[in-house]
């Protein structure tokens, strides 16, 4: 194995439920054999897109940014793991602001997976997990532009985001923590990614 999964910690605040969420399925995995890379994406920094086109013509597709921040790491890490976790509240209805920073950036792997680039060439699908944490009690379509979001960004780095956990009724920070069937879940949830990652050879 190349690279351990990636677990992405997507809040701007620490220690709440899904910085939670995310520890437990890393506590799963490491109960299933396993390990994993934690990233804390909500103490970090990024350029915004700025919709200029020029990673449409750029080598490799390379967005003006990548030696401005540490974006293009990141990107080279969902390449590379054998599976990614996202772990991110909700907030009116969609993702975190640095989330959706790092999701715009991403319009340079659009353009080579969708243009003449080998970038993704011989890469294999590999699954994503995510974990979607709403304070919110109702809401017919409370996480659906969150997953949306997700699920497009992800394909275009050949990772299929399977149907995310989601949570309601979690706003104070220890809602989650408090709830050892939800907790039980994410457990349940790290386990068994690492299992079939180790099932399919990955």
């Amino acid at each position: 194995m190349k690279q351990l999964p990636v677990l992405f910690k997507c809040s701007h605040h620490r220690k709440g439920n899904s910085d939670l969420a995310a520890d437990l399925f890393l506590q799963g995995i490491r109960k299933a054999g396993g390990d994993a890379e934690i990233i804390t994406l909500g103490d970090m920094d990024f350029k915004h897109c700025i919709g200029c086109l020029k990673c449409r013509t750029a080598e490799n597709n390379r967005c003006i940014f990548a030696d401005k921040d540490g974006a293009q790491e990141l990107y080279d890490k969902i390449i590379e793991a054998p599976f990614t976790f996202f772990s991110s509240p909700i907030y009116f209805y969609h993702l975190p602001s640095r989330l959706k920073t790092f999701i715009d950036r991403g319009q340079w792997a659009f353009e080579a997976a969708t243009g003449n680039s080998d970038i993704f060439s011989g890469l294999e699908i590999r699954p994503a997990y995510g974990c979607l944490v709403a304070g919110r009690p109702k809401g017919e379509k409370l996480f659906e532009g969150a997953e949306l979001s997700l699920k497009f960004f992800l394909r275009f780095f050949k990772t299929e985001l399977q149907p995310a956990i989601t949570f309601r009724s979690i706003d104070e920070p220890q809602d989650l923590q408090k709830d050892g069937e939800k907790c039980a879940v994410l457990l349940d949830a790290g386990e068994q990614a690492w299992k079939r990652m180790v099932e399919n050879g990955s």
